[in-house]
């Protein structure tokens, strides 16, 4: 059986976004019908990209219908012109592009509701401005009274809106300045590295206003860029050097898997992984035949209790029940954080903030009922929720999150780039805990709840789509890339444990039900996981050893160690060489190998090593050597 490539890579057979890449002298762009990626001017990215999505009542994002397409690129400038709708037509629009080798970039967008008003929670353009270089910077901010005024990026991630009322922008990298003027509607800014996104976002409208809202009449925007300056550095870019692994002080972090019902279809894969703990959760109803099936699993692992305390249900006897119930079974949790069902839903900082029962009041709850076990304050969704009611660390054993890559956008560029987020999440993380250990959640491509709206996106065509259950990543060599890079990204940062899968289910490590393991083989075969398990199994091992500090990796790639073995993975795309200090043992985990390490748990033991002191990684390969 011959296994699509795509399906290999990505766990589906959609293909991959066509990335056109744009040069007119000294600006570079890339070019797709749903976005503008990557503005570099002098090399320098200016404007990680600029988007026109269109949102649903639930902030999903609709998947547009392109009707005409024209582009055209001549003497230093290009164009573009895209007739696009949503929603089965009842949004039709209209995007202008030009573009010119000057720095000059303007976009217009005209949206027109067809047969009635239509409903939407955003709409239009939407901004996003590079964190590399910038969180901290300067910025310049022109309001719709005219009145200019002088702040920063926040460098520490910000909980709310860190800029209002926008007419216009203007920042600069390395003597390179852009300016943005936004016309058509009002504008305002979110730090956007909330949700793992590797920006800044400037968009419309304002979280103050009503939402969902209705446009019932035609409606145009504006974004207007003008670009300037030249590098003020002028040293030589130098030679790659080799890669050199060093010993560090901090240990590598525990690992665990999630678990909840539906998710223990083949509980053997948890003595497989070797974790350390399970997190699992349960509430607000309390699934006996689930806990029954934990309790046989999690004889032999530390055990992490999520519970969630139902609406309008007092905290302190919802416990009790909790107390008892497991009791019975014999299940002992080592730590528990509880959280009111309300707060599984998100709310701005200012509030309101839902009445009953608060999160402060479920961890003073949970300390009377457990007094055994280390009590977690913290959210069960993204650093996002955490962000906006921290808990207090005076009152907590530890703090926990979790977290989605696909909230805002689902495209493979998107997801990757948020492995650059991930360590000013953790440096955020680790500022608001005070020292108390940080035990995260689950972080993971898919999104397991949906803070921001009533549902998630169903996804059973196995597609990238933004806030989806399920993501076809997942089971192929784009996750296991992936987890490799979120490791990496906990390097500086006092991250105790984390999880990166589950047993099975849309977060799952290994294969159960048919339709999954038909993607990749015939009946006659013996599929057995997918590749994220092997990192995951790679890092157990890993755990509580003096951690690695690479030196010298090349930026595309991601690597993470401990002991004396570490793992290099290639995110993105492109092959990626580089070159180490010392000879190592590797094996590489990629399109070649791959059905070899899906069909053998133990494919890390099993796979021979070779000597190697320079590798070259295919795009969403991952090496595993020792020294």
């Amino acid at each position: 059986m011959s296994i699509d490539r795509n399906v290999v890579l990505y766990g589906t057979s959609e293909a991959p976004d066509r990335l056109k890449t744009v040069q007119l002298g000294p600006l570079s762009f890339v070019y797709t019908a749903e976005a503008i990626r990557r503005i570099c001017w002098h090399e320098a990215e200016l404007v990680r990209g600029i988007a026109w999505p269109i949102r649903d009542a639930s902030w999903g994002t609709y998947q547009s219908e392109i009707l005409d397409e024209q582009v055209e690129e001549s003497d230093g400038a290009f164009s573009a012109q895209v007739n696009f709708s949503v929603a089965e037509g009842r949004l039709s629009c209209l995007l202008k592009i030009q573009a010119s080798e000057n720095g000059t970039f303007d976009l217009d967008l005209s949206m027109t509701p067809v047969g009635g008003p239509f409903s939407t929670n955003r709409a239009g353009f939407t901004v996003l401005h590079p964190i590399k270089g910038i969180a901290g910077a300067p910025l310049k901010v022109t309001h719709s009274d005219g009145a200019v005024e002088d702040t920063d990026f926040p460098r520490l991630i910000s909980p709310g809106q860190p800029v209002f009322d926008i007419q216009g922008l203007r920042y600069g990298l390395d003597g390179r300045t852009v300016d943005i003027d936004f016309g058509g509607d009002v504008f305002e800014m979110e730090d956007q590295r909330n949700w793992s996104d590797a920006s800044y976002k400037t968009y419309c409208v304002p979280l103050v206003f009503p939402f969902t809202y209705e446009l019932d009449a035609p409606r145009s925007q504006s974004i207007k860029l003008a670009l300037a300056g030249e590098a003020t550095d002028t040293a030589a870019a130098a030679g790659q050097a080799p890669v050199t692994i060093q010993p560090a002080e901090a240990t590598a972090p525990a690992m665990g898997l999630a678990v909840e019902a539906g998710w223990l279809e083949n509980d053997g894969i948890i003595a497989a992984s070797g974790v350390q703990h399970l997190v699992a959760r349960i509430g607000p109803s309390l699934d006996a035949a689930f806990l029954a099936r934990l309790a046989n699993v999690a004889k032999d692992h530390a055990l992490h209790l999520e519970v969630v305390i139902a609406d309008r249900a007092d905290p302190a006897a919802f416990l009790d029940e909790v107390r008892d119930t497991i009791g019975q079974i014999g299940l002992d949790p080592a730590r528990i954080i509880a959280l009111p069902e309300a707060y599984l839903g998100s709310h701005q900082p200012s509030g309101p903030w839902p009445d009953g029962t608060t999160p402060t009041d479920a961890v003073q709850a949970a300390r009377q009922t457990f007094p055994g076990a280390a009590i977690g304050g913290g959210m069960l969704t993204n650093f996002t929720e955490f962000n906006r009611f921290p808990p207090n660390p005076d009152q907590c054993d530890f703090v926990t999150h979790a977290n989605s890559a696909i909230v805002h956008a689902g495209d493979d560029l998107s997801v990757c780039e948020t492995l650059e987020a991930l360590p000013q999440i953790f440096e955020s993380t680790a500022a608001l805990a005070q020292g108390e250990p940080c035990h995260l959640g689950l972080l993971s491509i898919g999104m397991r709840t949906n803070p921001y709206g009533a549902e998630l996106a169903r996804n059973p065509a196995q597609v990238r789509h933004t806030m989806a259950h399920e993501d076809p990543r997942q089971k192929g060599l784009f996750a296991a890339a992936w987890a490799v890079g979120v490791l990496a990204a906990t390097q500086a940062q006092p991250i105790s444990s984390l999880c990166l899968g589950a047993p099975t289910g849309p977060f799952g490590v290994s294969y159960c039900k048919q339709s999954y393991r038909q993607a990749y083989f015939d009946d006659s075969d013996d599929a057995a996981v997918y590749p994220i398990f092997h990192v995951i199994r790679a890092a157990t091992l890993m755990a509580g050893q003096l951690r690695l500090q690479p030196e010298g990796v090349p930026e595309c790639l991601r690597a993470y160690g401990a002991g004396t073995s570490f793992m290099i993975s290639n995110p993105s795309t492109e092959p990626r060489t580089l070159r180490l200090a010392v000879s190592a043992k590797v094996a590489v985990m990629n399109t070649e190998t791959f059905t070899t390490a899906a069909r053998d748990i133990d494919w890390l033991r099993n796979t021979p090593r070779l000597d190697a002191s320079e590798l070259t990684l295919e795009g969403y390969a991952t090496a595993f050597a020792d020294i």
